[in-house]
């Protein structure tokens, strides 16, 4: 989580808030913003299951 006393820059975006609520908010790259956002979760990327090459091309 960024913080203000942070020596490597940390780039611009939505984080947990500092302060612990249940809600994101903006850090502009130096400070923190007003701009709040409701959590959301992570979003999860199905993966395709692998193909079984002894079922490719047999009939």
């Amino acid at each position: 989580m960024p913080s203000v006393n942070d020596h490597s820059p940390v780039p611009a975006g939505w984080y947990r808030d500092p302060l612990g609520l249940p809600q994101l908010r903006w850090w502009n790259g130096l400070s923190w913003t007003n701009r709040i956002e409701e959590h959301r979760p992570e979003i999860q990327l199905a993966t395709p299951e692998p193909i079984d090459s002894r079922l490719v091309g047999a009939r």
